[in-house]
């Protein structure tokens, strides 16, 4: 048995002629027959049965065809995609962002995509909230997204690929700075500021200061404000995502949160279903697909969004 007797199967299976099969196979009809002959022996089974001038297959055949199918579809995503390895792909790939991944995780996904597939992709980059970049991707303004996930979106598919710990940052002459934990009991006696009402986390913290009777102030959209806040006012407390890791700004620290030990936050790869998109979009979802940090563990409010 070997491939091209498949791809001889599949294509009688679909026309159901050898005259037209061969047509379209480039071969002889004597060619073509033998090989389907040969591969009913080796398997044992009649995979067709004569109909007139045509021939169907027989439930053997109908059974064969449809793993064949599956098979051959993988073979030939996998041929493309070597192709694709040794050309380069090219176009423009529409790309959705919230702020907080810029820094490190999105970089180094692209810059890891264009060692795969080459220079000849242009990046359309757009920062904006969750928000934003939902409604570009139901718009058609954007061909994927890079952020949080928004609850009633059935025509969206959401990937997790990161998470985000809640905690909180302060200047290093606060207090708080030398602690190495800090619960949220005791946040109810300090100036604690967060995000503004504008923002995707913000909705997410209502429940979580309800809870604590934390009166927390809206002072940022996103960390880095968060920070620049701290740093200017050195009293305040801002309750924050750790998107940190890979800056430390001179004065400024960020400590956990004892209740809130489990990733609080994902961040998601996103995009609509079942649309077409041009080969490098749909080559930077696979890849991204396949690169994603998520360890399998739930944000603690996801479920309640």
């Amino acid at each position: 048995m070997n491939l091209s007797q498949l791809y001889y199967f599949r294509k009688l299976a679909e026309i159901e002629h050898y005259g037209k099969a061969s047509k379209e196979l480039f071969i002889t009809q004597p060619s073509l027959s033998n090989a389907i002959g040969n591969l009913e022996r080796e398997l044992g089974v009649q995979l067709f049965e004569r109909v007139g001038r045509n021939v169907r297959l027989t439930s053997y055949g109908a059974e064969f065809n449809k793993h064949i199918c599956r098979a051959l579809s993988e073979v030939d995503k996998a041929v493309n995609l070597m192709k694709l390895y040794s050309s380069g792909l090219i176009g423009e790939i529409r790309i959705g962002t919230v702020i907080s991944i810029q820094r490190t995780f999105l970089p180094q996904l692209l810059n890891g995509f264009r060692e795969s597939f080459g220079d000849g992709i242009v990046f359309d980059i757009h920062q904006g909230t969750t928000y934003e970049c939902v409604r570009g991707l139901r718009d058609g303004k954007l061909d994927i997204a890079f952020c949080g996930r928004l609850p009633n979106e059935p025509d969206l598919v959401f990937t997790p690929m990161l998470t985000q710990n809640l905690v909180i940052g302060v200047h290093t002459s606060h207090p708080l700075a030398e602690r190495e934990t800090v619960s949220m009991r005791e946040l109810v006696n300090y100036d604690v500021v967060s995000y503004r009402s504008e923002s995707y986390v913000h909705q997410r913290l209502d429940g979580l200061f309800a809870k604590w009777g934390v009166a927390a102030k809206e002072g940022f959209n996103d960390e880095i404000s968060a920070m620049s806040l701290v740093m200017a006012e050195k009293s305040v407390v801002a309750l924050m995502l750790n998107t940190f890791d890979d800056v430390f700004g001179d004065g400024f620290v960020n400590i956990p949160i004892e209740e809130l030990s489990e990733p609080y936050h994902a961040i998601y790869l996103v995009h609509k279903g079942n649309v077409a998109r041009n080969s490098a979009a749909e080559q930077l979802i696979e890849y991204a697909t396949g690169t994603a940090e998520w360890d399998g563990s739930t944000p603690v409010l996801e479920d309640d969004m």
